[in-house]
Formats: structure tokens, sequence, C-alpha cells
């Protein structure tokens, strides 16, 4: 079976922007994830066929390459296409590219289904993915594991609000990123631009939970990789590692 590559077009506005005048970073993940959402409604199995079920689609590990940033008025291409599950796993791509087709950003995405009775993994619904024309295999599709930090550069800590909440009743995933680079400052933030991130989410913050952000950042050569994990008390709710130029 071929998976269904679904297509949009979208025009960055300037409240997706920052001082750069490129796509922020959790913007441009919203965009994708959109894309996504987007075509489940157009197969008849978005978010409240799946609720409705009494599941949710969550996601265990984003992995980003960008060749280049979008920018404040630019009008792009989105694509995305559910290219394999298995039994616990769906596999998912999403790419951003101009309007002549040039590839902007590629995202590889592994998502998950959790039952909202007992907040646990569970095994893929065919009715859930069927659709997507997805491949069914038998295999596991691993991406890199993202290294650990070691010495802790800056931290800051953060109360979750009602805000930051989405339909799983868990913080969405867009806000870590949000938190993570939060931890950089103005001079790097405006000096540098992201090329690679590999993002993997460990456990769910809800609510009222208070989180710190940590960052180690290492120089080598002409790469700049920062380590970051947000945890919650003493467990770690997500980690990622991010190169940059």
């Amino acid at each position: 079976m071929v998976a269904k590559r679904y297509n949009e077009k979208h025009r960055v506005v300037f409240y997706e922007t920052d001082v750069t005048k490129n796509i922020n970073i959790g913007m441009l993940v919203d965009l994708m994830m959109l894309a996504s959402e987007n075509q489940s409604e157009q197969l008849g199995i978005g978010t409240d066929k799946v609720n409705g079920l009494g599941y949710g689609w969550v996601i265990t590990q984003h992995v980003l390459e960008i060749e280049r940033l979008p920018k404040i008025n630019e009008e792009v291409k989105i694509w995305t296409e559910a290219d394999s599950y298995n039994k616990y796993f769906c596999y998912r791509e999403f790419g951003i590219d101009d309007l002549d087709d040039n590839p902007l950003v590629r995202m590889h995405t592994i998502f998950v289904l959790m039952d909202f009775k007992n907040r646990k993994i569970s095994q893929i619904v065919p009715e859930l993915i069927i659709p997507f024309g997805a491949t069914e295999t038998p295999k596991v599709k691993r991406y890199k594991n993202v290294k650990k930090i070691k010495e802790i550069d800056n931290h800051k800590k953060y109360q979750v609000r009602f805000m930051d909440i989405d339909s799983n009743h868990h913080v969405n995933n867009v806000h870590y990123f949000d938190w993570m680079l939060d931890t950089l400052d103005y001079d790097f933030l405006s000096k540098h631009t992201l090329k690679k991130i590999n993002i993997q989410y460990k456990q769910e913050i809800t609510y009222g939970d208070i989180v710190t952000s940590n960052v180690q950042i290492i120089n080598s050569n002409d790469t700049i990789t920062t380590l970051h994990e947000v945890k919650n008390n003493d467990k770690v709710s997500c980690l990622a590692e991010c190169e940059w130029v």
C-alpha cells in the first residue's frame, strides 16, 4: 500500500516569527503537526474520533533537519505522510519546501497511541491507522538517542499553566521547545541558527507541575551543540540535542 501524502500551503505571518524574522521553532513544529491533523480530519479519523474511542496520539520523538528556516511573509509548501507502523509505533514524515520545491525542513516523528483510562501506551488500533495507507511492518525503527547532560550551564524553572495543556490533558509538545531554548540568551539566539534537533519525550507533564529546564553548551569547531533536559521533580520528562551554526 502506498502512503497517502497530504499537502497544503502556508504564508508565514509576523506572529510566527522572532526577532530574526525567521519562523520560531515552536511554530515550525506546530505547522507541521497541524498538517497531520488536517490530513486526519480529511480521512475521518481526527482528534474527536480518536478521543471518542478513548485514545490520543502521543509523540515520543522528533528528529528535525533544517536547511533554512522559512521567513516572514514567505509562502511555503507543507507535506506529511504516515510512512509505516508496527504493533506499538507509527512513523510519520514531514517536510516544508519553498515554492520552487527546494527542501527547507524535514521532520521524522514517532507516535504512540495512549489509552486515556490507564494513561499507558496501547497497541495500534487498525481503524485509526489503515486509512493513511501506511505500511505495516514488524520492524521497530530507531532514531539516534539524545546525549545526556553532564554539566549544567544554565537553568530555568516554570510552572505549568492551563493554556500549556492540550486535548491529551498533558503539556503540548511544542511548549518543551520554548522551555528549552529559553535557557539560551538573546545574544546566542540572535546570532546562531538551528540546523538539527533530536528531541525525545520520556514522561508526561500535567497541570500545576513545576519543571526545570537545564542546558549544556558544547563548542566544537564550527558547530555548537546544546544539550537540553526538562525535569519534573527528579524525573526527566524530555531530552533534546540541538546543532547550531
